[in-house]
């Protein structure tokens, strides 16, 4: 009747909205990767929905005033309360779920949350009790022409300075420790004319690129530069269908002009790599064992968090542009910048595929060649 809900949120809410007559959401905040979520899902459903309307969130972005005219705009029914703090799922009568996560990407995909899912028919009802006595504190529902002129109060707002958002926070990162600055990228391998199927072992993709100490690139549009020491860098194998699996990770060794290129050993090993004979030597490195069927997928991540996904897409959205096609970060490139929301969503991932399959053990990857460097 209770269970505990501390990771794989989208795939819980998926399991509920799809079918569901009636969605009822409670959160703070609310962004725009959540809301084409429940856009793509919610079917014929009756969406309520209680958020706030404090424009200082808005102007802070943590939560979305493009979020609210989307909502607004498939003509679900919002309505704003000061001070909200509670976070709550309702899904027809049948499922409750209380938590500490907004209806954003970061409660979602980057925070760690946790709640409850109920299906206790008197907490439901409960549940709803609560639900509808917020709901009716507003007699009104937004309407877009709120949302136009909240848009243009924001717009010839004053800039946050000085203020408390703009502290630092002193706490550690669980995803970057205490390197503020690492990046996080996944390269490529692979191409048109040589992609693997799903049922391809990994142990035979480390065994034939040896990718075990170092990543690989053309060098024809320059030397990577920037990789540092200390970024992480995902491994991924092209797949049929523009698909990627995402079957190993490793840290980064800043490139050195002189050492980082193949020697006639490393090509005796693996003859393609003279022609990828530029290299970003990597350490510590973490292998599925298991096929590319078992490995994160590429397409999920950009399911899952759209331009959020990275770098530069989320760079380009903060911007202002609109219209991203997110798979074009993909096409002809070596490799790609994950945003910080991406790289947690992809971690999460490759921890849960190694605590399923494991990791390729360190007897097999000491058998194989690895040059003195």
């Amino acid at each position: 009747m209770f269970s505990i809900i501390n990771n794989d949120w989208l795939s819980h809410f998926k399991e509920q909205v799809k079918g569901a007559d009636n969605v009822r959401i409670i959160s703070p905040f609310i962004t725009d990767v959540m809301v084409d979520h429940l856009i793509r899902l919610y079917g014929k459903s009756e969406v309520k929905i209680i958020t706030r309307y404090n424009m200082n969130d808005f102007r802070s972005k943590v939560s979305s005033l493009s979020a609210l005219r989307k909502l607004v705009e498939k003509g679900f029914k919002v309505k704003g309360i000061k001070q909200l703090h509670s976070k709550l799922y309702l899904f027809d009568n049948r499922c409750a779920i209380i938590s500490s996560a907004n209806f954003t990407g970061g409660g979602f995909f980057g925070n760690y949350e946790l709640g409850v899912k109920i299906l206790d028919a008197q907490m439901i009802l409960k549940s709803e009790s609560y639900f509808e006595e917020l709901f009716n504190i507003d007699p009104k529902c937004l309407v877009v022409e709120t949302v136009n002129m909240w848009e243009a109060e924001l717009a010839t707002a004053t800039p946050l300075k000085s203020l408390p958002h703009d502290l630092k926070d002193y706490g550690m990162s669980p995803l970057k420790g205490n390197n503020s600055n690492r990046k996080y990228f996944v390269k490529f391998f692979g191409q048109s004319k040589s992609r693997a199927d799903q049922n391809f072992r990994i142990r035979d993709m480390v065994e034939g690129s040896h990718c075990h100490f170092a990543i690989t690139f053309s060098g024809k549009k320059g030397r990577p530069r920037r990789y540092s020491d200390g970024d992480i860098v995902y491994l991924a194998m092209m797949l049929p269908n523009g698909e990627y699996a995402i079957f190993g990770k490793a840290i980064a060794i800043k490139h050195l002009d002189k050492r980082d290129v193949a020697t006639t050993e490393d090509i005796k090993y693996v003859p393609w790599k003279e022609d990828y004979g530029v290299y970003i030597r990597i350490k510590d490195s973490k292998f599925i064992d298991a096929t590319m069927a078992e490995c994160p997928k590429m397409s999920d991540l950009i399911e899952s968090l759209s331009y959020e996904s990275f770098h530069r897409t989320k760079m380009r959205h903060e911007q202002g542009e609109t219209k991203i096609n997110v798979r074009d970060s993909l096409r002809q490139q070596a490799d790609v910048q994950l945003s910080d929301l991406g790289a947690q969503w992809l971690e999460n991932k490759f921890a849960i595929a190694t605590d399923n399959c494991g990791e390729i053990p360190d007897e097999f990857i000491k058998s194989l060649y690895t040059p003195i460097f």
